[in-house]
């Protein structure tokens, strides 16, 4: 019987798109983005990476507390094909009542292979007025 013990550990790289937190910098006691880090993730986003773009939206949604900027950064990540984002448009349109731009994202979420999605999609589908 092996031990998780006597398994070796080899820490792996930090994927690219993987949030840096650095140490120092706290909010409320949890770790947030450095402002270097905001920026790094930032460029990634710039250059087409949909999870760096939710990361941005991340922050932006909760330790900036900006929501015009959030919802920027959001519909940059949806529309890079990250699949929550594209759910999470999906469900902040049907909120507002806005049926076509809800169900365009269900659609785009389903089609990413968000696991809810179709279902969403559906009672959209069946609410729509």
């Amino acid at each position: 019987m092996v031990s998780c013990t006597s398994i070796p550990h080899f820490p792996s790289p930090a994927p690219e798109t993987g949030v840096r937190h650095d140490p120092e910098v706290f909010v409320a006691g949890i770790p947030t983005l450095s402002a270097t880090e905001l920026a790094r993730q930032q460029a990634l986003a710039r250059n087409g990476d949909g999870r760096a773009a939710f990361n941005v939206y991340s922050y932006y949604r909760t330790t900036a507390n900006d929501p015009k900027q959030a919802r920027e950064w959001l519909l940059r990540a949806g529309e890079l094909g990250h699949a929550f984002s594209q759910y999470n448009l999906a469900q902040i349109y049907r909120h507002e009542n806005n049926y076509p731009k809800a169900i365009y994202w269900a659609r785009k979420a389903r089609d990413n292979g968000y696991p809810h999605a179709q279902a969403t999609l559906e009672s959209l589908e069946s609410e729509q007025p």
